[in-house]
């Protein structure tokens, strides 16, 4: 379940200490089964809650490859082998990712309705306005080949 807010904190969770504040310029909070992790804007400062099972959390070896260089040097190395999934985030990945994100813009102009997503499609199945969201007509001259 993922619940998407914007210019709101998010009620304060039991397990966080008292005197502890989320980070200031936005973050995430994911709330799992087993306990909360949080962090800042862009995955920084990645923090397990309460503090005691931060202090009890031990790293995993390391198993997958890292980015040298950030992830733009990694497109690009990517696309200079002429492999598009070579890069640690290629757009196999990074496209659903995205499409995932725009759809939260989507459902932020509809509150309180759930909108059914068909990713094959593209399209939004229960609520025909939010559709005119996922899309716009293109200007004349503009148009794209949509069978590539």
């Amino acid at each position: 379940k993922l619940t998407w807010r914007e210019g709101q904190e998010p009620s304060r969770p039991k397990e966080l200490e008292e005197g502890r504040k989320y980070p200031r310029e936005g973050g995430v909070m994911y709330k799992g089964s087993k306990g909360i992790l949080m962090n800042d804007v862009y995955g920084g400062s990645p923090r397990l809650v309460p503090e005691t099972a931060m202090k009890a959390y031990k790293r995993p070896k390391k198993t997958l490859p890292r980015v040298q260089g950030g992830h733009e040097q990694d497109w690009i190395r990517a696309c200079k082998a002429g492999k598009y999934d070579a890069a640690g985030a290629h757009f196999g990945y990074g496209g659903h990712l995205t499409e995932i994100t725009l759809l939260g813009n989507v459902a932020k102009r509809f509150p309180g309705k759930k909108l059914l997503w068909n990713g094959e499609a593209m399209r939004i199945t229960n609520h025909g306005p939010a559709n005119d969201w996922v899309k716009r007509p293109y200007r004349d001259g503009w148009t794209l080949d949509e069978t590539a």
